[in-house]
């Protein structure tokens, strides 16, 4: 063989070579990019004083990074790993809405139904709670009662007591004025899901869910519940990092109370993203914003928080606690979207809220969502 073909060959192998471990690289998340987003994590943990966190990347769908830094638990330094379950607090509303969006059409039921025709035997329902439309209260535009005004938190003992304790209270609104992040609506929520599905929300949750995307540790519970291999969370009070008691009971489990590690968060994003629950024209529905009586977009679509930031990019997601985030972004007219998964154990100095976080890794993969 001629000596300058020879050599030729070998560079074209080598280049090859160098090619194929480049791409590697970007696969296995070490490549500058991610290189970049680690380091801007991480600056974001010094400067937040983030105890412990995951985040996830996914583009297109497809997982290209993740990444465990800080503690599990603070007050005996237990590191934080990617297969830590994490409180997700409210991100359990997306999972609780979209399962439900399912269930109506399974059941050729719909939005625009209201309170009363889906809950036609609880007599203890206030009239004006039984007019009220669905689409009112997964946008959360119903403007009833918020138990949390009146102290009622996460965890009440039945939901009779809290229609008890609100059936005379007044409306914070008129029903599609304004959007008012409302806990007592997604109560509504589950209660729906129960009589729609037949079945209690756990158990239903759980044989279509986790069950049939094998997410094998998620699971609904409090902080009192024991809990394996759960991160601990804690938040300011003062000047003074505390325990976050997210405290939660079954009656508020599709507004709150998921547990669930970064991977099985990953593969129910994947379903949902693959159409593997709803189709994409349901998604596009869902993530609409709500249209409010004056015309103009609320903040939340059915069950999804959503709306338009800079340059044509549209976002859509939940936040949990005001500690951890979910965010998906995608173009107008395109198909490129990024999904960012932000999960922590809490903060002493949330100067940059998590979704600002979520945003600025978001930024590296998909200019102009930030300045």
């Amino acid at each position: 063989m001629n000596k300058h073909i020879a050599q030729s060959i070998l560079l074209i192998i080598y280049f090859c070579f160098i090619s194929s471990c480049k791409q590697q690289s970007n696969i296995n998340g070490e490549g500058t990019i991610y290189d970049k987003t680690d380091n801007y994590v991480k600056k974001m943990m010094d400067s937040l004083d983030i105890v412990g966190l995951n985040y996830g990347v996914l583009i297109d769908g497809k997982v290209m990074h993740k990444k465990a830094m800080g503690f599990a638990n603070l007050e005996h330094k237990v590191s934080m790993t990617q297969n830590k379950l994490f409180a997700v607090a409210s991100m359990s509303k997306l999972f609780s809405s979209t399962a439900l969006h399912r269930l109506l059409k399974d059941n050729n039921r719909n939005v625009d139904e209201t309170v009363g025709e889906f809950l036609p035997n609880r007599k203890d329902l206030p009239e004006s709670w039984r007019i009220l439309t669905l689409k009112n209260l997964l946008s959360h535009s119903s403007g009833i009662p918020d138990q949390i005004d009146y102290q009622i938190y996460l965890a009440p003992e039945n939901e009779e007591v809290v229609i008890e304790a609100l059936k005379d209270k007044p409306f914070t609104s008129v029903p599609g004025e304004t959007t008012k992040y409302n806990a007592t609506g997604f109560m509504l929520v589950l209660m729906i899901i129960e009589e729609v599905a037949g079945q209690d929300f756990e158990t239903y949750m759980q044989k279509e869910y986790f069950d049939q995307f094998n997410l094998a540790k998620a699971n609904y519970g409090g902080f009192k519940k024991f809990v394996p291999n759960r991160v601990k969370s804690y938040r300011m009070v003062g000047e003074d990092l505390e325990m976050f008691p997210l405290n939660y009971a079954p009656p508020m489990y599709a507004a709150a109370g998921l547990n669930i590690n970064m991977d099985e968060l990953i593969v129910w994003t994947q379903a949902v993203l693959d159409e593997k629950i709803v189709s994409k024209e349901a998604l596009s529905n869902i993530w609409n914003p709500v249209v409010l009586n004056n015309g103009k977009p609320g903040f939340f679509g059915l069950g999804w928080e959503t709306y338009e930031l800079e340059n044509g990019i549209w976002m859509t997601g939940h936040g949990g606690a005001g500690i951890s985030t979910i965010r998906h972004y995608w173009k107008e007219n395109s198909k490129e979207t990024v999904t960012i998964i932000l999960l922590t154990n809490g903060a002493r100095n949330w100067v940059n809220s998590p979704d600002e976080v979520n945003m600025g890794i978001a930024n590296y993969f998909m200019p102009g969502i930030v300045d």
